[in-house]
């Protein structure tokens, strides 16, 4: 499954990773997007092999009853998370150095079916949710609540889209939040060959260096955009990790284009 709504580009770059990776495991498959599914309705779906592969947050994993493929989708870029806000609000956002303040002072808009949602709250953050990702936006610029948090790989195709972030909302610089987060393939349980099959095809697209081309292709203009070597990353402490979560490949913090090798870039120091 695709987009939900039109205009959602979430997706794009796991349609594209997941052609790349099964054309490494030695081709022979078709990929066809479904749109029009949000992400619990997907899961579901694929439970039930009316869809083979659907990208969920490495956090549900454990409870999907699905066949998890356990390679961060974009080694952990969807938990490097911007704020976006009005403008008079920005400036106060900016100025939040501990995730208490935050917490205390400012209301967070979430999508009532985004699945990490109820871990969120449970942390602390005050939400307010709405059922359209296109509504959330506007209500956002409409003032029901204080900042959208974004990871940097959804926020370049939003920015460029006035019904989303590109009409009265800003990027809050100085901070930026971090916590474990990104999309596994998930594979429906009455495909296992094909679980294994993505699985050897993203090893091999990993060591070949074409999963590196294709992720500098997608994200490399918004890390630059987001200026992350001048942002204070603000770490999300307790957010959960999976006992089976291979950490060492949510490495995002350490991705810069040099030609086409990654490199560590000189970050501050999580507060």
């Amino acid at each position: 499954p695709g987009r939900g709504e039109p205009g959602d580009h979430r997706f794009d770059f796991g349609a594209e990773l997941l052609a790349l990776v099964l054309e490494r495991a030695g081709g022979g498959w078709e990929v066809r997007v479904i749109e029009g599914m949000k992400q619990p309705r997907a899961m579901q779906a694929a439970r039930q092999g009316d869809v083979d592969v659907v990208m969920l947050p490495n956090l549900v994993s454990e409870d999907s009853r699905l066949i998890a493929v356990r390679q961060p989708l974009r080694r952990g870029l969807l938990g490097m998370r911007l704020l976006l806000a009005r403008p008079d609000d920005a400036d106060r956002l900016m100025r939040v150095d501990n995730l208490t303040a935050l917490k205390r002072d400012f209301v967070m808009g979430y999508g009532d079916t985004w699945m990490d949602r109820e871990v969120l709250s449970e942390l602390g953050f005050r939400l307010s949710v709405g059922s359209s990702y296109v509504g959330l936006f506007d209500m956002l610029r409409a003032g029901r609540f204080d900042y959208l948090n974004r990871g940097v790989n959804e926020l370049g195709p939003e920015l460029a889209d006035p019904r989303l972030a590109g009409q009265g909302l800003v990027v809050v610089p100085g901070i930026a939040l971090y916590y474990p987060l990104d999309d596994y393939f998930h594979v429906t349980p009455r495909r296992p060959d094909l679980a294994r099959a993505i699985e050897r095809g993203f090893e091999r697209a990993l060591a070949d260096g074409s999963y590196a081309a294709l992720f500098h292709r997608h994200f490399d203009a918004a890390m630059r955009e987001a200026r992350l070597q001048e942002r204070s990353i603000i770490h999300v402490s307790g957010y959960p990790v999976p006992a089976d979560t291979p950490l060492e490949a949510f490495d995002v913090l350490g991705l810069v284009r040099s030609t086409a090798v990654f490199t560590p870039p000189k970050v501050n120091a999580p507060r």
